[in-house]
């Protein structure tokens, strides 16, 4: 569930939504989190679930074979015209509960399953299709990496009434976010990050996999 009421209605709007992401410092944040958690490959094929105006890919290596969904036409008209003349980006509208039943084959036998900001709008029911989802993309060694805003046990009230004000009405805290995980993923992680962009928003990085992985703890920096 989205609250797009009021003067939130505009960041439906992809030049508006991207202006915004600029002004927070999302394109920093998301480059810190591709070189840490995402570590994508040139070659490696990546499956972003609600990718929005397709942002991400810009923080991607050459060669990544890309595809990303949304359930905006917009934000989705906005990617295709964006990377126009790239055959190795592809953009889709559609919602998880679309291709769960079907997978199609340009997103099996992922290297990489992203989902930067997306199960926070989403109800229980919701947000485990999308894991559902994420798990059937994944290539035996591959692994999904999901960004969120989350609530902690000790936490400023300047960051948690930021958290607050997000558009999405379902975020979660910490033992929320791994329980829900755990429904669906053996094998996952989770990471709290702060100073991630120039809000006091508080992060959560949920790194989970088909297999243990065996791999030094992420380090922001």
């Amino acid at each position: 569930m989205q609250n797009d009421s009021g003067i939130r209605s505009l960041l439906t709007q992809p030049w508006i939504y991207n202006a915004y992401q600029n002004i927070v410092g999302a394109t920093r944040a998301r480059q810190r989190v591709s070189n840490r958690f995402w570590r994508a490959q040139p070659g490696q094929r990546v499956v972003d679930i609600g990718c929005g105006p397709g942002n991400l890919v810009r923080h991607l290596p050459a060669g990544v074979k890309y595809v990303g969904f949304d359930v905006s036409e917009e934000y989705i008209g906005h990617a295709r015209r964006s990377f126009e003349g790239d055959p190795d980006k592809t953009f889709i509208v559609g919602s998880a509960e679309n291709f769960i039943a079907d997978l199609p084959g340009p997103m099996r036998n992922a290297d990489l399953v992203v989902m930067g900001g997306l199960l926070h709008h989403l109800d229980d029911g919701e947000a485990l299709t999308a894991l559902r989802l994420a798990r059937a993309a994944l290539a035996p060694h591959g692994h999904l990496v999901a960004l969120e805003g989350t609530f902690l046990v000790r936490q400023s009230m300047l960051s948690r009434w930021f958290v607050g004000l997000d558009r999405g009405r379902n975020v979660r805290s910490e033992p929320e976010w791994k329980e829900l995980t755990g429904k669906v993923f053996d094998h996952f992680e989770t990471f709290i990050l702060t100073g991630l962009d120039r809000t006091p928003y508080t992060y959560i990085v949920i790194e989970a996999s088909l297999q243990p992985r065996s791999h030094a703890q992420p380090q922001i920096g």
